[in-house]
């Protein structure tokens, strides 16, 4: 897939699992920008930017923005939790910074 490394102002071509690498030794974040707006399963929470980065190398943050503004809500994950929930492949745009 083509992601723009906003570090090197550039496009490149890489993998899914080489974005979760990226992020858990590179320390590198991921910013998903999602076709539209998501919600949790209660409707406390809606989002269209999901922000992912690593904490230590097996856990990992995500982090939320909805219309430019920065949500005060996060979940954390371990590394079998990224296989379900992140998921770069959706997004109409992936951001590596």
């Amino acid at each position: 897939m083509k992601v723009y490394d906003t570090v090197k102002k550039e496009e490149v071509e890489v993998g899914e699992k080489d974005l979760i690498e990226l992020m858990a030794s590179g320390g590198r974040q991921v910013d998903l920008h999602l076709i539209g707006k998501k919600s949790d399963e209660d409707g406390y929470l809606t989002w269209d930017v999901e922000h992912w980065s690593s904490i230590d190398g097996k856990r990992f943050i995500r982090t939320f923005t909805l219309e430019g503004r920065e949500l005060g809500e996060s979940t954390g994950h371990n590394i079998y939790d990224l296989y379900n929930e992140f998921k770069p492949l959706e997004a109409k745009k992936v951001e590596l910074s």
